[in-house]
């Protein structure tokens, strides 16, 4: 009888606990602006590693990484700024196209030729240097985003550079087969040059052997007309690339107390590089969870994965996302074969607590609203969008909008979980800087309420998603 009373009384105790405790979310917001960007395979993503690592071995969870290596091009700084020199005079360089090449100290020289897209004819700038108007178009949402609730669906258009610079990062190796020697692109007025600067786009490409900038505003048009006349242009981009750069994916297992069901997993998924405190900021959800249950053992053994390469993808899958790669690594956690756990469901947590920013073409100004960001909330089944609506209480607290994945679309990480057939429930919302290098205060960025219900949306949804039937 008191084993029994016993028991019963630890068990509450430890579900107080449970309650009771979380992180810091603040000063985990702190640690990633004091870092700045984290891009992958560099000492600050390193240091995050190393406090996430250490964070799980303190919750007495076993530690376990895939270590990979690859070729690390060091980013440009302001002892190694990048420089455009178009006719004498200096040009404001907005962004650099990442991993596209790099140059001696002494640059790239040639007259600049106008070269029109959206397919370029690099033909036109052999032996010279190439200059490609590129615009930022507006898209209906629709085009992107379905939703569960059709009364919810996504109204109005979209505009981030993200989908324009893809396009064009898939044409920039015919410059380099056509012997360019460098190429800028220059954004048209689609773009205000507060939203251009410092994009780290695109970042999905293979590294091309030919250095690639952006510019903006004035700057396109000034360089644009220096092109009529084939005025010289010397573009510098200075850089290293250090081979065998180690960088690694780390995860953690927490076996399922629950004999039958013990057999089935629950994977929690994230990744760890990113430019800005936004992005990535998913390791303070999956953290959180993975607290919650080192504190009361799980029904279901969960699987909390911290992953790499999320902006340096080709060095680490020929397709998919970051987490592809763990997924082809390791089917023992999700595959549902022989000795094999069988994933239920997962949970892909990105981009928390995100601020809006707007731009006014008009003014040329880029601020933030005042207000929290839109979610971008996938559910990819109907069962799991209706537990998602009933638990999620996130930026907005009063609407929750569950979007629909497609076979065409399906931003993050969570379309890796997708392709394996793996239900899921994915937050990467997209903020117009998501992927830029912040100039400014970061803190102008994250809304901490925002980032908490968030986080305790993403521990409702655990729990239920650990006790369901299925």
């Amino acid at each position: 009888m008191r084993a029994s009373i016993y028991i019963i009384y630890l068990s509450a105790l430890n579900a107080i606990r449970a309650t009771c405790t979380r992180l810091n979310y603040a000063a985990e917001v702190e640690f990633l602006i004091e870092q700045g960007p984290r891009l992958t395979g560099s000492p600050a993503h390193n240091t995050l590693l190393d406090r996430i690592e250490g964070t799980l071995a303190n919750l007495g969870l076993e530690v376990k990484s895939d270590n990979y290596t690859f070729e690390y091009s060091t980013p440009a700084s302001t002892a190694n700024a990048p420089s455009l020199v178009v006719g004498g005079k200096q040009m404001e360089i907005a962004s650099i196209f990442p991993y596209s090449g790099y140059t001696s100290d002494i640059g790239a020289t040639g007259q600049l030729i106008h070269v029109p897209g959206p397919d370029p004819n690099w033909e036109l700038a052999r032996g010279n240097i190439a200059i490609v108007p590129i615009t930022n178009p507006s898209l209906p949402f629709s085009v992107a985003f379905g939703t569960w609730d059709p009364a919810k669906r996504w109204v109005g258009n979209m505009k981030n550079p993200l989908i324009p610079t893809d396009m064009i990062g898939k044409a920039l190796p015919g410059a380099k087969k056509a012997g360019v020697k460098a190429v800028v692109f220059a954004w048209d007025d689609s773009i205000s040059t507060g939203n251009a600067h410092n994009q780290y786009l695109p970042f999905k490409f293979p590294y091309a052997d030919i250095p690639a900038v952006f510019t903006s505003g004035a700057t396109s048009k000034d360089i644009l007309l220096a092109a009529k006349s084939n005025l010289p242009a010397t573009l510098t981009l200075p850089s290293e690339i250090i081979p065998d750069t180690p960088t690694r994916t780390i995860y953690a297992v927490v076996e399922g107390r629950n004999p039958k069901r013990s057999h089935d997993s629950l994977l929690i998924v994230t990744h760890t590089d990113g430019t800005n405190v936004i992005e990535e900021n998913g390791h303070i959800g999956v953290l959180q969870l993975a607290q919650d249950v080192a504190t009361v053992s799980p029904e279901r053994t969960h699987v909390f994965v911290f992953t790499t390469g999320h902006l340096r993808m080709p060095a680490f899958t020929e397709s998919g996302k970051a987490t592809t790669r763990w997924l082809n690594d390791h089917p023992e956690f999700w595959k549902g074969g022989v000795r094999q756990h069988r994933a239920i469901a997962a949970l892909v947590i990105e981009h928390l607590g995100a601020v809006e920013f707007q731009e006014n073409l008009f003014t040329d100004s880029y601020s933030s609203t005042g207000k929290v960001q839109p979610e971008v909330l996938y559910a990819s089944t109907k069962e799991l969008a209706a537990i998602t609506q009933q638990q999620w209480r996130g930026a907005d607290p009063g609407y929750t909008r569950v979007s629909k994945p497609s076979n065409m679309s399906q931003f993050g990480e969570g379309a890796a979980l997708s392709h394996k057939e793996i239900p899921n429930i994915s937050l990467v919302t997209g903020p117009l800087y998501l992927l830029a290098e912040w100039g400014g205060d970061e803190h102008d960025l994250v809304d901490i309420p925002a980032l908490t219900r968030q986080v305790r949306s993403f521990q409702r949804l655990r729990k239920q998603l650990d006790a369901m039937d299925v």
